[in-house]
């Protein structure tokens, strides 16, 4: 049986949208939906992929300050380009997982987040 949210979409697909497009879309659910599951998703959404857009931003601004030093641009760009694709795909990775795991069991918690998406839901 499906149950139908304040949006009047099934609320499955809806916690799969909670992930779709990052934190963005765990934004926008998190504000206009009153399902306790699909805002919980939609939180999770938000400090996951949150903290990873931040991260991932920190240390591209941090290679790009530390690229104009003459000698250190080398190990920066190897130390740091690592770094930034290894955030990559992990983040795709966990993208795909949470997005199938939002479809399969509307109780999902990640480890170490949900403690935090606790005090925020």
């Amino acid at each position: 049986m499906m149950k139908m949210t304040t949006l009047g979409m099934d609320e499955r697909l809806e916690r799969v949208l909670a992930y779709a497009f990052w934190w963005v879309s765990g934004l926008g659910l998190f504000l206009v939906e009153k399902n306790r599951n699909v805002r919980w998703h939609a939180v999770q959404s938000m400090v996951t992929f949150g903290g990873l857009c931040l991260l991932m931003f920190a240390a591209t601004m941090l290679k790009a300050m530390l690229g104009w030093i003459p000698l250190l641009h080398i190990l920066t760009d190897f130390g740091l380009g690592l770094l930034l694709n290894v955030l990559m795909w992990a983040s795709l990775l966990l993208w795909i997982w949470l997005m199938v795991m939002a479809w399969l069991r509307p109780d999902y918690r990640l480890p170490f987040i949900s403690d935090w998406v606790r005090r925020i839901v």
